[in-house]
């Protein structure tokens, strides 16, 4: 099962992203496109948690809009907004299950908001 989901456009900070997770024990499913994301999000298993950018260079959908659908079908599903524009959080209220990052951070606040959404490495949840 992965542990993160990680729904990022520019691929120098999904790479890094991946390198970040998968260094601290995470398994990772990394993809550019909403499309692509939504797919594995329907996939079984699902992904335990997405991280997602807010700012997606698509029209029409957003990381708002990609949560909004994989939670459809996966209701808690954990979710971390990252934005290098944070004024696009302005007046969006966040639930239980979500929070946000502005970019660029610093490796120690991207896992303090993973364990603080419930997000262990998956061996760390088995072991």
């Amino acid at each position: 099962m992965c542990d993160v989901l990680v729904l990022e456009d520019d691929d120098l900070v999904r790479e890094v992203l991946v390198e970040v997770l998968e260094t601290e024990g995470f398994e990772v499913a990394a993809y550019a496109t909403p499309q692509e994301a939504l797919g594995r999000i329907q996939s079984v298993p699902p992904c335990r948690m997405l991280a997602t950018d807010v700012d997606l260079g698509v029209a029409g959908l957003d990381g708002f809009a990609v949560a909004q659908q994989a939670r459809s079908s996966h209701m808690n599903l954990p979710v971390l907004y990252l934005s290098g524009r944070p004024h696009h959080m302005n007046g969006r209220s966040l639930g239980p299950c979500e929070d946000f990052i502005s970019k660029p951070f610093q490796v120690s606040d991207l896992l303090g908001r993973l364990h603080a959404l419930g997000v262990v490495p998956g061996s760390q949840q088995r072991g």
